[in-house]
């Protein structure tokens, strides 16, 4: 096999001794068809199967081999007669998938050799023909068997189970399935669902199949939507308030008012999904104010709060209220109100007293902080900043502040959709549709949540425009035009209109217009039958008009007629007044004068001229003479004149712009630039070469050779430290200095990168072991290894891979199986691999070692040539890679005994022919 003998241990009997230099008849015969081959000998046969030796080869030759044991003889052969019958070849075609499975009957078909097959292709549901291979799809049949595969490629199905995040709107996740069509996909989408429950989300709806489903021809598309889940509790939060009474030394003058406390309440909802908490409004149990508490009178002392007063707006956010009331002889007094300009009622008054030219320690810088962070606007405060001292005399102020407001927007519209059908039914064109759009203001006050709508207002206008019918040939509409709508308003219904479209009668009218007036001057027109003919020419007509003095334009008449039709035909027949012109011309100067600021040229004057024609036209017809208008006969305008640039200076019109308009009543026009001495600039740009973009730009300006006082040195350590590196920079060292000119100046930065290597190992391990499991010889072991490169940008931290490669070029050497006396190795060699890649398995096979029967001899299976048996002892067999191996002759084997018992055995070689064989056999003493 594969060009190697092979010894069939079991065949081998013994013979009678032939006679010394006699030939024996020797017959060999094989059957092509049954792979059987006999050896007839002595009267005595051998028969032995060899298809498990031929395979696929279409070739086999045999040879005949003796053994005289110790004695040295020589065997010859002489080929009598040699004769074959026709074999029989077979065709088998495999109907196969890509994984070599079996999806249809196979197909087997006999003949002669060499005569012709056709083999075909199955139409097999659920596959699709992809390729054939193996032998060709039809040829001639030959001695060996010839397979052919056809290969069919699976009819892949998809599905796609998309998982949604109904609270979001935002897909979570996305199964893709696929396989082939019939196929149960084997997915459910329990643990999914429970994946994102576990995770806080709760199940709204499962399209997907509960017990799964199969792959179709068609994709399918399933949605489970879930939503957050949501829990919702309570919290609790009290307000006090308490009330002092002491004397100005601190004393206690009275018991302490302490008032009701105030109970708020909120709800807590928190997402199970994300944690996040969304606290609602806090809701006051029992009012949000503390009512008007009057001072205790105490004899021969003033309260320096005769009241306290009531607290109103209390939230839950609101601190314990802690009031304290001083008794002290009479005094002067402060009293500070605060008032809601929005609506005129008092919110709360400061009542201070104290010892005259003493400080009141107030301001009212708190209070008005506890108003604007309910939503009010501080509109004016008269009491000092600095807060003011006790006089003999009461004080009075007054702190007025305004509801806060916020705008928002309402959005409203209005829609129209025009239907085209025709009158029996049916859409005769694309329905036209539009919309008026509306929108109102939303006024919240801050301070109440009260809010105020403004009126709607069109944002596109209020009406819908006019809409003209669309045209369709043989058709007429019952509206050519749907009028327009006006006055619509944001309470308007949406608008349905329908146009219907009738089949039309055959009309023709020829319009004869005077091109020249514009008007028309007479109009044929005509009626009839669709098919008939017009019997009209317009050649008549025509000639009645240019013997009145007009000139033919065009006439898109068929001039041989033509005949009525479905649809209206319209036709035209334009002349124009014969017309005598004469040219008249003037012309319109511009002189730009260039001069420095203290006087003297500084550049030659720019100049231009608009010439002007007119034309005066005489009518053939009329006898009328027109005068065209004037007309400028290079543009009526002066172009815009950038000034000259003159180094050092700048000019007070950098351009002197476009003057259009110019007529031929226009006067000559003068204009003077003047130039004054420049300042200087510098510009930096720091670009990253990485992207293309630019990272900023430093913008410098100053006097003509002032120094710039700038470097690019903190600004380029700014981005290295970001991990840029540098390129280059063009911007001197030691900086530069201002002149007339623009200074640009570029840094350029590129993106540092970090390269490191990534490496993968695919290994060939080869066992060699004894038929009963012992091992026969050392493993054989190769290994392929992969390697890329990862680059990391510094900057963006972004990773870039580099394709795997191997680094032998991705392929495993044959490697020859070693040879271990008196044994045969289930294979000879193992076969050069190629196309491995990163992604390959580790390989591993094993050959088999089998004892040869005592007195069999094995031929050599890979000598260059014969050698003499040796009496060295066996050394530990190894196996080696090689880089091709070729089959070698087999040599008779000889011995060394004049008398000995032959042992006759089948040998199979892999060669040209197969055919049965008529030998003779005949013994020479040597």
């Amino acid at each position: 096999m594969n060009g190697q003998a092979k010894t069939i241990a079991s065949s081998a009997q013994s013979i009678s001794e032939p006679s010394n230099n006699n030939f024996v008849d020797f017959t060999m015969s094989y059957n092509g068809a049954t792979k059987v081959m006999s050896v007839t000998y002595g009267g005595q046969t051998w028969t032995q199967d060899v298809s498990s030796f031929v395979g696929t080869n279409q070739a086999m030759s045999f040879s005949i081999a003796a053994s005289t044991g110790a004695f040295m003889n020589l065997q010859q052969l002489r080929n009598v007669n040699f004769t074959y019958t026709v074999a029989q070849g077979t065709v088998i075609a495999n109907y196969v998938d890509e994984q070599g499975n079996t999806i249809a009957q196979q197909e087997t078909t006999s003949g002669d050799i060499d005569t012709p097959y056709v083999t075909s292709q199955k139409t097999i549901p659920g596959y699709t023909f992809k390729a054939s291979n193996g032998a060709a799809t039809s040829g001639n049949y030959a001695a060996n068997d010839q397979t052919v595969n056809y290969v069919y490629t699976r009819n892949q199905g998809s599905i796609d189970v998309t998982y949604i995040d109904q609270t979001t709107g935002q897909t979570l996740s996305k199964k893709d399935l696929s396989g082939g069509t019939g196929d149960s996909s084997n997915y459910t989408t329990t643990d999914t669902i429970k994946s994102y429950t576990d995770a806080g989300y709760e199940l709204v709806s499962d399209n997907y199949p509960s017990g799964g489903t199969v792959f179709t021809d068609t994709a399918q598309h399933y949605v489970v939507n879930l939503k957050q889940k949501l829990v919702v509790s309570s919290e609790q939060k009290q307000v006090n308030e308490t009330i002092q009474y002491v004397y100005e030394d601190g004393s206690k003058a009275a018991d302490d008012y302490n008032a009701p406390p105030l109970n708020f309440t909120r709800s807590v909802t928190t997402n199970q999904v994300t944690g996040e908490k969304t606290y609602g409004d806090w809701q006051a149990q029992n009012g949000d104010s503390f009512g008007e508490v009057v001072s205790p009178t105490i004899k021969g002392e003033t309260a320096d709060q005769l009241k306290i007063d009531a607290i109103s707006g209390i939230t839950a956010n609101s601190a314990d209220i802690q009031k304290k009331v001083v008794y002290k002889r009479n005094q002067g007094t402060i009293d500070v109100t605060y008032i809601d300009e929005t609506t005129g009622q008092v919110l709360t008054k400061k009542d201070l007293s104290g010892g005259t030219d003493d400080p009141s320690n107030y301001t009212t810088a708190d209070d008005i902080k506890s108003y604007t962070d309910k939503g009010y606007e501080l509109v004016s405060d008269d009491y000092p900043s600095g807060g003011t001292v006790f006089t003999d005399e009461p004080q009075h102020y007054v702190v007025k502040l305004k509801h806060g407001l916020t705008e928002s927007t309402d959005k409203k519209a209005v829609n129209q959709v025009i239907h085209y059908v025709y009158e029996g039914g049916g859409e005769a064109a694309t329905d036209h549709n539009a919309t008026v759009d509306f929108s109102r203001t939303i006024t919240t006050d801050r301070v109440t949540n009260d809010k105020t709508y403004g009126d709607w207002t069109a944002d596109n206008g209020d009406s819908f425009a006019s809409v003209t019918s669309p045209v369709i040939d043989g058709y007429t509409a019952d509206q050519l035009k749907v009028s327009e709508m006006t006055g619509i308003t944001a309470d308007t219904e949406d608008i349905s209109v329908t146009v219907t479209y009738t089949r039309n009668q055959g009309t023709i009218d020829i319009t004869y217009i005077d091109q020249t007036t514009g008007q028309t001057l007479s109009k044929k027109d005509l009626s009839g039958g669709t098919g008939d003919d017009s019997g009209y020419t317009t050649a008549d007509t025509i000639k009645s008009y240019t013997d009145k003095g007009y000139e033919l334009v065009s006439n898109d008449y068929p001039e041989d007629g033509t005949k009525f039709a479905d649809d209206p035909q319209h036709y035209i027949v334009r002349l124009k007044h014969g017309l005598t012109e004469v040219t008249e011309n003037k012309t319109v100067n511009q002189v730009i004068h260039y001069v420095y600021e203290g006087g003297g040229e500084a550049a030659t004057d720019y100049n231009a001229t608009v010439d002007f024609s007119q034309t005066i036209t005489t009518d053939k017809v009329t006898g009328e003479k027109t005068y065209s208008d004037w007309t400028a006969d290079n543009g009526d305008s002066f172009v815009s004149v950038t000034s000259p640039v003159i180094d050092g200076y700048t000019a007070d019109q950098l351009k002197v712009s476009e003057m259009t308009g110019i007529t031929v009543d226009t006067e000559d026009i003068s204009v003077t630039v003047t130039y004054t001495r420049n300042q200087g600039t510098i510009d930096v740009t720091y670009i990253d070469e990485t992207t293309g973009k630019i990272l900023t730009t430093k913008d410098l300006s100053g006097g003509t050779g002032d120094d710039s006082g700038y470097t690019t040195t903190d600004t380029i350590k700014s981005y290295t430290d970001k991990g840029y590196e540098l390129i280059s920079d063009d911007y001197p060292k030691d900086g530069t200095k201002f002149a007339d000119d623009p200074q640009h100046y570029i840094v350029r930065l590129k993106h540092g990168t970090v390269v490191e290597t990534e490496n993968k190992s695919v290994n060939e391990v080869i066992h060699y072991v004894y038929d009963n499991g012992d091992k026969a010889a050392d493993n054989y072991k190769a290994t392929i290894v992969f390697s890329r490169t990862i680059t990391t940008d510094k900057v963006t931290g972004e990773k870039t891979y580099s394709d795997w490669t191997a680094d032998n070029g991705g392929r495993f050497a044959a490697v020859l199986s070693p040879i271990i006396k008196d044994y045969i190795a289930s294979q000879l060699k193992i076969d050069e691999m190629t196309g491995i890649t990163v992604d390959t398995a580790d390989i591993e096979r094993i050959v088999v070692y089998h004892k040869v029967p005592a007195g069999i001899i094995v031929p050599p299976v890979h000598p260059d040539k014969p050698s003499q048996p040796s009496n060295n002892q066996s050394k530990t067999p190894t196996a080696k890679a090689v880089k091709d191996s070729k089959p070698t002759d087999v040599l008779p084997s000889t011995g060394d005994s004049q008398k000995s018992q032959i042992v006759l055995t089948l040998l199979g070689i892999m060669a040209v022919i197969i055919s049965p064989l008529a030998l003779l056999l005949r013994r020479k003493k040597q």
